[in-house]
């Protein structure tokens, strides 16, 4: 079985940077044929001869796309790395069995904030059995430290892992990544291996197959096992939402996987993600795929329906010690089983506000709408979206309040804000006169008060009539 900690060898034989293989003119240019396609872009074929590996480059801020690398010669292969941080990789397709020996695809981001984006890629025509690593490889070497997306990916029958992304976690580098309308058929050891560990890993919209994998060998510790996991989340958070899996979902040196609205088993639906590329040429060109899966689709018109795509838990791992919890949000809200929350009649929801308490357990609530105030009393961790977040970093900072109670009468009123805004039941009433489009509010108060949350600036204030202005912060 491959580890985590063993440091993968990236050789630089044959290393073909982007910049120079776009300036390939005259002979040289054979290799690179261009190719159309009736309903997508042209793409380039990068075409491997017998016995060789090229290697290509991608750097910071670049983005390599539309090209099908064609390694159907025997023993040609084909390897991508990245660089630095904002790259791309999109549109591109790897054709022909991979001998093994390295991975098609060895990214990472170095900075912590920076980000990369594999999209509408295929490595779904196999790997030679009891060869060497397999699909992708996030560099833990690099180190990888930042976020990749995965999407519209598709990988298969590989043998030292489909996506191998649990390394950074292992060396404790907090680079993470997410997969989205992806799938991944037969590849062993793991299809999906992942954890960041200081950051949520989310799994979404997903069809993982394990069945028809292949033998291992090399780098394997039982060479001949076809021993494999649809998901195996290592050292920290996995989160599976709309997802259809047929195979184990493992976890190892505290890994944790939640799973909402996730299908297993025989009630997965195995069809692959709408738009996921079933062979090379779809995707260099970008164009066709996969038809899509009906009960992903079924079910994210239903959550589209029910308008409510925000999540916040509460949770407490002391029973002894209640935490107590208060927010109010601009939309609708409703208690929720996220995070393998529990529903109790000890908390209230009225008018988009909740208040509740929680010891040794989990409070979770979708909502819509903003955020715009949230209160602690006590010890627990909150997520918002699956990310761990600081309590009193939620909402919105600021406060403005318009009481017409001090005159008799109506008073017409105007502002922008820089930020976000949200009208408040705690501190006003709601009524039909009261709108807010985007960053700006329009309202009239009849005797009583209307009041609002913001970030940012208050960047204009129009009053008609004698109402007091209130301004505050929480910051």
């Amino acid at each position: 079985m491959a580890r985590d900690d063993a440091v993968r060898d990236v050789p630089n034989n044959g290393l073909l940077k982007r910049r120079s293989y776009l300036k390939f003119a005259g002979a040289t240019a054979a290799a690179f044929a261009a190719a159309g396609s009736a309903t997508g872009k042209k793409y380039r074929t990068i075409t491997v001869p017998a016995g060789t590996k090229k290697t290509i480059e991608v750097g910071d801020g670049e983005t390599f796309e539309n090209v099908l690398i064609d390694m159907t010669a025997n023993g040609a292969s084909a390897q991508i790395l990245t660089t630095g941080s904002g790259w791309t990789i999109r549109n591109v397709g790897f054709k022909g069995t991979h001998p093994g020996g390295h991975y098609l695809m060895t990214p990472g981001v170095s900075a912590a904030n920076g980000t990369g984006l594999v999209e509408n890629v295929y490595m779904g025509d196999g790997q030679v059995a009891r060869t060497k690593s397999g699909g992708i490889w996030l560099n833990s070497n690099l180190p990888h430290r930042g976020t990749i997306t995965f999407r519209n990916v598709h990988i298969a029958k590989m043998i030292d892992n489909g996506l191998y992304g649990s390394g950074p976690g292992a060396r404790g580098y907090g680079g993470n990544l997410h997969v989205e309308s992806s799938y991944f058929k037969g590849n062993t050891i793991a299809n999906v291996r992942l954890n960041g560990k200081t950051r949520p890993c989310n799994v979404t919209n997903t069809v993982v197959d394990t069945s028809g994998n292949q033998a291992c060998g090399v780098g394997c510790s039982a060479p001949g096992s076809k021993n494999t996991r649809a998901i195996w989340s290592w050292y920290g958070e996995t989160h599976l939402r709309n997802c259809d899996i047929v195979g184990s979902i493992s976890t190892a040196h505290g890994g944790t996987v939640t799973k909402t609205n996730t299908r297993t088993g025989s009630s997965a639906d195995l069809t692959p993600p709408k738009g996921v590329p079933m062979t090379a040429e779809q995707a260099a060109s970008g164009a066709g795929g996969s038809s899509g899966n009906r009960k992903q689709s079924t079910a994210k018109k239903q959550a589209k329906a029910r308008g409510l795509p925000n999540v916040i838990s509460i949770s407490s791992s002391n029973s002894g010690a209640p935490a107590s919890y208060e927010f109010e949000v601009a939309g609708k809200v409703r208690k929720s089983t996220d995070r393998g929350a529990s529903k109790d009649g000890d908390d209230s929801l009225k008018h988009g506000m909740a208040k509740g308490s929680v010891a040794g357990g989990t409070d979770s609530y979708r909502f819509s709408g903003t955020l715009a105030s949230f209160s602690l009393d006590g010890n627990a961790t909150v997520f918002f979206n699956g990310t761990k977040v600081t309590p009193d970093k939620l909402g919105l900072p600021k406060t403005i309040v318009i009481d017409g109670t001090v005159n008799e009468g109506s008073n017409a009123y105007s502002f922008d804000v820089g930020g976000s805004v949200a009208k408040s039941r705690a501190l006003g009433s709601v009524n039909k006169h009261d709108s807010v489009h985007g960053t700006r509010v329009d309202g009239k108060v009849f005797g009583g008060k209307d009041g609002y949350r913001f970030s940012g600036d208050l960047k204009r204030l129009q009053i008609d009539g004698n109402a007091r202005i209130s301004l505050g912060t929480e910051e």
